[in-house]
């Protein structure tokens, strides 16, 4: 079932139309981020807008004005108790051919959309998680950047679709853990949680990046390079993204897992906010 759409802007106005010509559709040249909108607010705005910054300067995308789709993003948000809105930023419209000659503007488009409802009984009770037979690919030029060139994830999310398990575990040609589908990862072992190294594959999270900072004088997590095989003892496991935020992992593959040090951690993010 597709979400409803609560909102939609193009450049700060009520359109939800683009060129055929925009890059964004031709050639994924842009970047994006989703948030969780919580009592009126957006949660982690200012990372989020941090995020989108820094990701339109490391691919020399025109940065529109962040305080103009900040004040969207505030006055919009007002509107809604509890939904997920989406800021795309894509390079304008171009001709046929990958040179940007020409195009000196981005578009910003905002969206709001529906709440994932299930996600509340999920994080009680805990998902199943599998490890998936695609791989993702290593390009340390683009790797964190959260950019529009999604495929590999749609692939991966066909798979899920197919599957039995909840959602997968991903890997890359060097058959590093890197992260779920649409999620990070972390799993705790010997009394350490610990979370994949992402210099050459996969997205920086949010909440990941928000956890590490929280976690960073209080509790111990390991950045690490782990295959596969350092799974094989671990005691809980967790997925997060901005949206969901920490999802425990019920078992993993034939392997049960324990909920209690997932439910910790979220009540120790939720009190250091």
């Amino acid at each position: 079932m597709k979400p409803n759409m609560y909102y939609q802007s193009i450049n700060g106005q009520a359109e939800q139309h683009l060129s055929i010509n925009n890059r964004g559709l031709a050639y994924g040249d842009g970047v994006f981020t989703t948030a969780k909108v919580v009592n009126g607010h957006v949660a982690l705005l200012s990372a989020h807008i941090e995020r989108l910054t820094r990701s339109c300067e490391t691919l020399n995308i025109p940065l529109p004005d962040m305080d103009d789709v900040t004040c969207e993003l505030i006055a919009v948000a007002q509107r809604y108790a509890l939904s997920v809105a989406k800021i795309i930023i894509t390079m304008g419209d171009g001709g046929r051919g990958y040179s940007r000659q020409g195009c000196l503007t981005s578009n910003v488009i905002i969206t709001f959309h529906d709440f994932p409802k299930h996600y509340a009984d999920m994080q009680q009770q805990g998902i199943h998680l599998g490890v998936s037979s695609l791989k993702l690919g290593v390009n340390p030029l683009l790797s964190g950047i959260k950019h529009l060139n999604r495929l590999e994830q749609v692939l991966i999310r066909q798979e899920v679709d197919n599957r039995e398990e909840d959602d997968l575990l991903v890997l890359n040609y060097f058959d590093d853990i890197i992260e779920a589908s649409a999620a990070n990862v972390f799993w705790l072992k010997d009394n350490c949680w610990y979370t994949p190294q992402l210099n050459e594959s996969g997205v920086e999270g949010l909440m990941r990046n928000h956890i590490l900072q929280c976690c960073n004088n209080d509790r111990k997590i390991m950045v690490v390079k782990e295959k596969l095989l350092g799974l094989k003892y671990i005691d809980a496991m967790f997925i997060c993204n901005s949206v969901m935020g920490i999802m425990p992992i019920r078992q993993f593959q034939n392997q049960p897992l324990a909920l209690i040090p997932c439910h910790e951690m979220i009540k120790f993010i939720q009190d250091v906010k």
